[in-house]
């Protein structure tokens, strides 16, 4: 439970910080955490010891095949920064928003009542949890925040294909792909 809830909570910061501070100050706060966060990734992945004491101390935020692996914490930083990097205030702020709620109930739903399993661990419950609250997300965006931003046609199709991306087992790690995706789909159709 931690994890999701980490994910969740580190998710919500930067698009809540982004919707209030300038872009420039943003990217230098995500790529100085980028950098930090490959730091800790080399030194775990080059010291035995210190990975052993980091694996002990925070397991319950790391999957359990990351123990001699790269975690997924990299991509989450990085997708972050890319799409702020990538696409204007509105859109990224709601692809970050799909990342942070869909990606975290679909996971939350998928180890509850996942019985139909599409690609383990992904099931069809997870993914179709995934695509309601992004829809969810994306409309309650469009009508507080960014109503000239967001057409109800480009919240739902981005919301599907991330739900899509998030289920697919593809070699990149959904933490960078769900957000430049559906960052992408959000800005061509807007």
């Amino acid at each position: 439970m931690q994890r999701p809830l980490f994910h969740f909570i580190g998710g919500m910061i930067f698009p809540i910080a982004y919707y209030f501070i300038d872009r420039e100050i943003l990217l230098r706060i995500m790529a100085m955490a980028l950098g930090l966060v490959l730091l800790f990734e080399l030194v775990r992945a080059k010291y035995p010891l210190f990975n052993n004491w980091a694996w002990r101390n925070f397991r319950g935020f790391f999957k359990e095949n990351e123990k001699k692996t790269v975690t997924g914490m990299p991509y989450f930083i990085g997708g972050i920064l890319v799409t702020v990097l990538l696409f204007d205030k509105p859109i990224a702020i709601t692809a970050l928003c799909f990342l942070t709620f869909g990606d975290v109930t679909a996971a939350l739903v998928g180890k509850k009542i996942g019985r139909h399993k599409i690609f383990p661990p992904r099931s069809v419950e997870g993914s179709v949890a995934f695509f309601i609250i992004a829809t969810l997300v994306g409309f309650i965006l469009k009508r507080y925040f960014f109503p000239a931003n967001l057409t109800v046609t480009a919240i739902l199709a981005s919301a599907l294909i991330a739900a899509i991306v998030e289920t697919l087992p593809i070699a990149l790690d959904d933490n960078l792909t769900i957000p430049v995706i559906a960052g992408s789909v959000l800005h061509f159709l807007r």
